[in-house]
């Protein structure tokens, strides 16, 4: 299985995940997200809505949310120590997020049915949320996670 590091104040990382664009520390162009665990097995994180993100002007691109909450997801089941790729990811934008603020994601495992995970995450922004994400992950076959490894 993935190596999985928790780090200050239970951050979550996975070595097979060190260049991310979502979450990689190794990744210079990437967002950096870090997320803590919960003792419930669920997982939060914040993300600062930089202008650079943006799609319309003053409102970050639906397709920068839909990693926040796909990568908010997929360490949720880092906390498992399940490497896992994403089958399908819906998303539904509730309310556009201006840049400038810090969004909240959190994510929790809804289901699992053998190698398939169900998960949902959130995004808020002062407590409102503005985005929800439904997504299914199945695990990774063995001889896919050792070639990520190498």
């Amino acid at each position: 299985m993935a190596e999985i590091l928790t780090g200050e104040k239970g951050q979550t990382e996975s070595s097979l995940h060190k260049n991310c664009f979502a979450c990689g520390l190794n990744n210079g162009t990437g967002l950096k997200l870090k997320f803590y665990k919960q003792e419930d097995g669920t997982v939060f994180g914040n993300f600062f809505a930089h202008p650079k993100f943006e799609g319309y002007s003053g409102i970050v691109h639906g397709g920068i949310i839909a990693t926040l909450l796909d990568s908010a997801m997929t360490h949720c089941l880092f906390v498992k120590d399940v490497p896992a790729l994403t089958g399908r990811l819906s998303i539904k934008y509730s309310t556009p997020i201006r840049t400038g603020t810090v969004v909240k994601l959190e994510a929790r495992i809804v289901d699992q049915l053998h190698e398939m995970f169900i998960l949902e995450g959130r995004a808020s922004v002062d407590g409102k949320r503005v985005a929800s994400a439904e997504g299914k992950y199945k695990t990774m076959k063995r001889e896919v996670h050792q070639e990520a490894k190498k």
